[in-house]
Parts: C-alpha cells; structure tokens; sequence
C-alpha cells in the first residue's frame, strides 16, 4: 500500500502521542477514574454500531464498484474488519484510557504546522486532513458550552492545566484515539473514509448527550455542581454591562469595524474582558474557537482594507497579525479552530512560494500576491479547495499566471495591455468576492476571451515567423535531395552533353518542386527519381542486348519528360533543341545497335560457310566482334545505374545531414549527453529564460522545430522571432545555463506539490 492509500492520522495533526506502554501510568483522582470508566463504556457501545454501519455500507459499496480491482480491495477490507472488530475495539479503549494521562504544556511541545498537518499530502490524503479537522472543529463548535465545563471541571482534579487540546474527552482526543485503533488495518482508501464517515456519523455527531452524562458525574462527586448555574449568571451580568472598555460596548464597536455577529461569537471565542488579554490567542488558552464564519467576516474586512506596496513589489501578508490587530483595536479575544489555522498557514506557504516563483515577473507575482485574501477564504468556506483541481477559484489563478509566464516588464509596463487585464481581474476580486465563487468562473471566462485575442494576434506573426523559417528549411533540404539524387547517378559517367542538360536544366528543377511540395514520402517524389534514372539507364544500357527494353521504355520516358518540362514552365524552343538532342543521341545508339547485330549475323553465315575450313582460320575473325561487343558491355557494367534503393539511401543521408555546426567551432555531443537527449524532448510551446549577456536576458517561447535541418526557432510572447539554434547550439546553451527552461506547469499544482514536498523533506529530517 503506498502512502497515498493511508488515512492521515489525526494523532499527527496535534501533539505526537508518548509511548505509554514504555512508561507506568499516574494514579487518578477517584472522580476521574470513574469518568474514564464510564465515558469509555459509552463509546465502545456507539462503536459496536458503527461496525454494523460500515458493515453495510462496505457491502453496498462492493456490489456497485466499478473495476474489479476496487471491488476486490473493498470485499477484502469488510471481511478484515470483521476478523478485527475486537482487536479495534481493544485498541480503542486503550488509547481511550491512555488519554486520561494529560501531559503538561512542557511535554507537549506542538511541532510547528509544516511537520504535524502535511505528513501525506497528496489530493486523497489532504481531502482526508480538512474532512477530518472539520469533523472536529464541527464538534468543538457544536458542543462548546458542555466541553467548556468539563475542561473547568476536569481543571480542579488534574495538576496540569486542562483545556479543550489535551482534553481527554474532546473530540480531539476521541478520534485520535479511533484512529489510532484502525491505523494496523491494510485496506482500500474507499473503506477507510467510509470508517472515518461513519465514526462521525455514529460516535462524533451523537456526543451532546456523552458530554451531558459525563459532567452530570463529576458533579455527583461533587467536582464543581453550581458551575452551570454560575455561568448563567455571568452571562447576564455581561449582557448587562455597560457600554465601556471591556464591557460589551466594545463587542458592539467591534460590529461597527466589521466585526460583525458578535452576538454569536461570545459564546464561541469572540470574549472581551474575562481575564483574557484582546487580540488572537492560541489553543492553548481554553477559549472555544471562533466560528468560520466570523472568521470569514474578519477576512473580508481585511480584504476590503487591506494596503499593497507598489505595484513593482511583491508581498505576503501575515494573516495572523492582521488578524491580531483587529482583535486588539476591537479590545476582543479569539482563537482560530485548529482546521482554520492550519488553512491560514497552508494558504500563507502557498503564496510564499507564487511569489518566489522566477517564472513570473516581480509585477505580475505582485498582482497575483493581492489573491491571497480571497483565495484563503474561498479555502476556509470550501474544504474541497486543495483537493478539487476544477476550483473556479484555482481555474482563474492558474490562468493568469500562465498568461504572465512569458510576459516582461519593460520600463512602461504600467501601460501594458496584459498587465492592465490582470490587475483589473485582481480590483475586481478584492472589491466583489464575498461567498460566491461565481465570479471567479465570470472573470475566468472574461480573461480568456482577451487572452485569445491576444493571441491570435501573435499567432499570425509567429505563423509568418515558422512558414519563413520552415520555407528556408524546406529549400535547404530540397536542394541537398537533389543534389544527392544527381551525384549518384552523374557519378563517374561520361555522360553526352544533353542528357547533362536535362538532368542539371530540368530534372533537377522538377525533383526541387516535387520534394518541397510534396517530400520525399510522396509517389510525385519517386515517380520523378525513377525517371531520372531511366533517363540516364536509356543512355547507358548495354546494346544491343537492352535494345528492346530501351524501346518500350522511351513512349513513357518521353511523355513523364515533356511533363517534367510542362511543370517548370521551360521556354518551348529550348525544349524543343532538349527533345532534338536527346532524339540524336538514340538514333546512334539504335545505329549501333543495327550495327552490332548485323556484323553478328555477318560472323555467323560466315561461320556456316566456313565449317569445313580449318578451325583456326575461322576464330581469330570471331573472337575480334565479340571482344568487340564483350567490351561495350563490360563498360556498361562498370558504370551500373544504381538501383532505386540506392538512391532512396542517399536521399537520406542527405535529410541526416545537418548544418555543419563544427563552423562555429562546437564539438559534436556524444549521444549520451544529457542535454544532447533534451533536445529531442523539448515540447513545441515551452517557455525558456534565454540569456545573451549578464545584462540582456528576456523569455521566449519555442514556436516551431523544423526536422528537415534540426532547427529551433524561437519567438517572444508577440509572435517575434527573437533566437534560432542548430541541436547542437541547442544542446551547449542549455548546458551553459544560456537557455533555461521554465515551468509551465499549472502555479497552484505546482505550488502546492512545492509546500508537499518541502514538508515531507523537513518531516523526514526531523526522524
């Protein structure tokens, strides 16, 4: 199982449990005893039932998976938690009773955010984290008057102090403690959500009552009975304060800065006065934490009022401050709930790291720094922020950064059309985003609409750019097809004057054409070769033994010649004297082929006379014609028309060959070389920061490879050619660090899997 198919412990979003087996436990006070034993019970028996739940659910979930893969890893998992139901449960009540040993603040010692709430996030395992820190911050909320009696109870028996952390009864340590119970378990991802559901469901969602029974004992033995009672009457003292420093005036002004729902934030963390200092606390000072909302409504002032430096500068915001400036202006208290903290803090690295990303000028990191605000709200009131990459919310940041990722800022850029469009984009994020992420998918569609007018209008440059350059390419290469088709058949052949003309003046014009219209792949292409070696075989072949093959090939060899001439536009006289020319030199060929035959029929009628004579007078006459025409065809042969795969073959080598980079004095690469084998991965499209001195470097983009002579063009965000390189120049800039590919990849995935990596590197060093 990879580390993906693991439930994120909830032990390891807090304080790291101790090993209590390796230590011997403290005694407990009587009351607290008969609380664990008691609390414990209860919550064995909302277990029970939760395994008849997941029990079902499982099995529904198997019958309707849709790979056998998952159906299998779903049927293993039920028929595994069936085997051990017990074992959990006994799991279960050890950790329960583990709880009960409170450790001090000092052996506590919370781990900072990165190491404790990032230990596996990957988009399963963070859905996971936020679904189980809501379970819990849902809990705190939802029973935070009972909790807040129990803590000040459970204060008077214990020796250290107690508070809603290291309550051994707050949900904090009651899913821990399930966890940690299931934590052995080898099973499919889908079942260990369905099992962390599930407990929410039947154990967590069902602890008003638990809570009640549980203070309810504590006041039987006598632990702080008239507590509730003397509550409610500070309550209605406080209501009736007057309006002053400290009283709920202040929490009244605080409604007036935006503070607002301070009616229902009093009981939830929003105090003023009551021996707690003003301003953001930690949780460890007992105060039940704000609700969501009121934190959304903080963050939206914040947002609303927030001051930027200059455009030029970039800058990360401290919400944490920010926030503890308006507590203390507003003379309140707070502490964050532990899944809104650590959001705050996961937002906070994320945009740490937009703002040092050197893909992104300083400018436009500065306009997209403004988002942090917004986007840590939407994260707050959306938990499936990080995990669902279609947020319209991350749709939007990613769009603009891939817009600004070849953008420069040249000394007016103030004035620059793209940058003018995203700082208007982020205006009107600040000033209208509330709750409805609508309008990041209304400016997401805006934006794009400019986008591709933008880019339409550098695609025609750039298309101009690449058609000149693949023109160029295409001529090259043709030329040297050409000229390798014509060496090997000219090759060593003394060859009559107009055929040369034909092959230099014609043929070699057509063969132009055709590759650069067509390739060399095409039938135009070998059509045409083929016709030039017959031209040259016709003049070649060996007579007379090729003399009736020479006559059926001239009626086609004529008319693909007059076609070649129709298709080069030549002038008609000149053709004309091409056709006469070439029309003489057949004529002697054929004379000689007359000529040959009719001396061998000479020699044999002669042969027949002369079969009585001596022998020897009759041979050296015969010998003489045959050495004669031996001789002709031992020439033929010597200087063969090479075969069509032997011209295909030269072809290409030609199309191998590139432009001799050894003129600028580069060594050839070996194929090994890294950056030799990066050329040949290099995507159409990639961003590059290319470097000419320390003082001119810009972006560029790479428009077009042209195979035909291994070029690389590149062109600026306006469709402007800027740089072109050979492979091998490529391949030196590149090493030289002259040329340095950008990431391109989507900015928040990439941010998010930078701040993953980053706390899986500090997790594994601190052991």
């Amino acid at each position: 199982m990879n580390e993906s198919d693991k439930v994120v412990s909830l032990a390891e979003r807090g304080v790291k449990r101790l090993d209590f087996s390796a230590r011997k436990t403290a005694p407990l006070p009587a009351a607290v005893s008969a609380l664990r034993d008691k609390a414990r019970n209860l919550l064995l028996e909302q277990a029970k039932k939760l395994f008849a739940k997941v029990d079902d659910s499982l099995f529904s979930m198997a019958e309707r998976a849709h790979g056998q893969e998952e159906q299998d890893g779903l049927f293993q998992a039920l028929r595994l938690l069936r085997v051990e139901r017990r074992n959990i449960a006994e799991r279960f009540a050890n950790n329960l009773n583990e709880a009960f040993q409170v450790k001090s603040p000092e052996q506590e010692a919370e781990h900072a955010f990165a190491s404790e709430n990032l230990s596996l996030v990957h988009n399963d395992d963070l859905e996971q984290l936020v679904a189980a820190d809501t379970m819990v911050a849902n809990a705190k909320r939802a029973y935070a008057e009972p909790l807040a009696e129990l803590c000040l109870r459970l204060d008077t028996l214990y020796s250290v102090k107690i508070y809603d952390k290291n309550n051994p009864l707050g949900p904090d340590a009651i899913c821990d403690a399930f966890v940690d119970a299931v934590r052995p378990l080898d099973i499919h991802i889908r079942a260990r959500l369905t099992l962390l559901k599930k407990f929410e469901q039947v154990v967590i969602l069902q602890l008003q009552d638990f809570y009640d029974v549980c203070n309810q004992l504590l006041v039987e033995h006598g632990v702080l009975p008239s507590l509730r009672e003397q509550r409610r009457v500070a309550r209605q003292r406080s209501g009736q304060r007057p309006n002053g420093p400290g009283g709920a005036g202040a929490a009244t002004g605080a409604g007036q800065a935006g503070m607002t729902g301070a009616g229902h934030t009093a009981g939830a963390g929003m105090v003023s006065g009551g021996g707690f200092a003003p301003g953001l606390l930690p949780a460890t000072a007992g105060l039940a934490p704000m609700p969501s909302v009121d934190l959304l409504t903080h963050l939206g002032e914040l947002q609303s009022g927030a001051q930027y430096q200059s455009a030029g500068q970039v800058q990360l915001l401290n919400v944490g401050e920010l926030l503890q400036q308006r507590l203390v202006q507003a003379n309140q208290s707070a502490s964050l709930a532990k899944v809104d903290s650590d959001i705050i803090k996961l937002v906070e690295m994320l945009f740490s790291f937009i703002l040092e990303d050197r893909n992104l000028a300083a400018p436009l990191k500065s306009q997209l720094g403004r988002l942090q605000l917004p986007l840590l709200k939407v994260a707050i009131a959306d938990k499936s922020f990080f995990s669902k990459g279609g947020h319209p919310a991350r749709k939007l940041l990613n769009e603009l950064a891939d817009a600004a990722t070849g953008w420069q800022a040249g000394d007016n850029y103030a004035s620059d059309p793209l940058y003018r469009e995203v700082s208007q984009v982020v205006d009107r994020v600040l000033s209208e985003f509330d709750q409805d992420v609508n309008i990041f998918a209304l400016l997401s569609e805006s934006f794009r609409e400019f986008i591709a007018r933008e880019r339409k209008r550098a695609e025609m440059l750039e298309r101009r750019v690449v058609d000149e350059a693949d023109g160029r390419a295409k001529t090259q290469a043709a030329r040297a097809r050409v000229a390798a088709v014509m060496d090997a058949l000219v090759a060593e052949r003394d060859l009559p004057q107009v055929v040369q003309d034909w092959l230099n003046k014609v043929w070699s014009n057509v063969l132009f054409l055709t590759c650069v219209k067509e390739g060399t792949d095409s039938e135009s292409w070998s059509r045409d070769v083929r016709t030039a070696r017959d031209l040259v075989w016709s003049i070649q072949a060996p007579m007379p033994d090729s003399r009736q093959q020479l006559l059926g090939l001239l009626p086609a060899l004529q008319e693909r010649l007059r076609e070649g001439i129709e298709a080069i536009s030549m002038n008609p006289f000149e053709a004309r004297n091409l056709f006469a020319g070439l029309k003489e030199v057949y004529r002697e060929r054929f004379a000689l082929a007359q000529q040959l035959t009719a001396e061998r029929e000479r020699l044999a009628k002669e042969q027949v006379e002369r079969e009585m004579r001596e022998a020897a007078a009759v041979e050296p006459a015969a010998e003489a014609v045959e050495e004669m025409v031996q001789a002709a065809q031992e020439s033929a042969e010597e200087i063969a028309v090479p075969q069509m795969e032997e011209l295909e073959q030269a072809v290409a080598q030609a199309e191998l060959a590139p432009a001799e980079p050894e003129q600028k004095g580069l060594a050839p690469l070996p194929e090994s070389d890294p950056h030799w084998q990066m050329t040949f991965r290099l995507a159409q499209g990639s961003w590059f920061e290319l470097k000419r001195s320390e003082d001119e470097q810009f972006r560029c983009r790479l428009a077009a490879v042209i195979r035909d002579i291994d070029q690389f063009i590149f062109v600026n965000r306006n469709g402007a050619k800027v740089a072109e390189f050979s492979r091998l120049d490529l391949a030196y800039a590149m090493r030289a660090a002259r040329l340095m590919p950008l990431d391109d990849g989507m900015l928040f995935e990439r941010a998010l899997q930078s701040v993953i990596g980053n706390v899986r590197r500090k997790r594994s060093e601190q052991g």
